[in-house]
């Protein structure tokens, strides 16, 4: 028998940093909950959102797997809060922010900028001033944020798909090939060269037409309206 199970593929690359390349892993558990199995079954990621089941969705990981690796896709499969996803910067945010700092609320510019303004704004009750609270949070879920590389919160929640998991290992490839035992003066020269080569990567057209970006952000798309459907269904009475 064939086990058509999702699985982590471990490969030697080259990292600017120690972090990149911890991030990484994360990148690939996010992508492993988004890897259809052959056939019509359902990935992980459906399996949760359809049923609520965390059990049943992490019964799709081969036996194999660490107790660590399973506590870390357990913890990605969570169901998403009603309000601000501040779990997005907590996630890697793909290939796009592989080698990003990690930015947390403290340094969120845009968000501090529109609760100032929710702050001082003039609402006639308490009720109006709570639900434009709960607006705001909806606006910032969807908002393209320079944070996330033009991702909006909800496409890093969502994580990537079998597309961006095989454009990061062609970009990966590449930099291992044009970076790896080339001399640096520091991690910071390394970390920057690195990053010029990923924006460049992901603004070149690719044998389609289309860019690497223009595809990740499509295929995360795809994956929220796969999200919303799976969601409005197990909803319904």
């Amino acid at each position: 028998m064939v086990d058509d199970s999702p699985t982590l593929q471990i490969k030697q690359h080259w990292f600017p940093t120690k972090a990149s390349g911890e991030r990484s892993f994360l990148m690939r558990m996010e992508f492993s909950l988004n890897q259809r199995p052959k056939g019509t079954q359902p990935n992980m990621a459906e399996v949760a959102w359809s049923t609520g089941d965390l059990a049943r969705a992490m019964s799709i990981l081969p036996s194999i797997v660490p107790p660590k690796v399973r506590e870390g896709m357990r913890r990605l499969l969570q169901p998403w809060p009603a309000g601000r996803y501040t779990e997005a910067y907590r996630r890697s945010g793909g290939i796009l922010n592989l080698f990003t700092p990690p930015w947390g609320e403290e340094q969120d510019e845009i968000w501090a900028a529109m609760l100032a303004r929710w702050q001082t704004h003039p609402f006639a009750d308490a009720d109006e001033k709570k639900a434009a609270y709960l607006a705001l949070e909806q606006q910032w879920n969807t908002m393209p944020h320079p944070f996330f590389a033009g991702l909006t919160p909800a496409q890093v929640m969502v994580g990537g798909g079998p597309r961006e998991a095989q454009l990061a290992e062609e970009f990966l490839d590449q930099l291992k090939h044009k970076y790896d035992g080339q001399p640096f003066e520091s991690e910071g020269e390394m970390l920057m060269k690195t990053l010029m080569l990923l924006r460049g990567w992901q603004c070149q057209p690719q044998r389609n037409g289309q860019r690497p970006m223009d595809i990740i952000v499509a295929e995360r798309n795809e994956l929220l309206a796969i999200r919303a459907r799976a969601l409005a269904q197990r909803n319904q009475p």
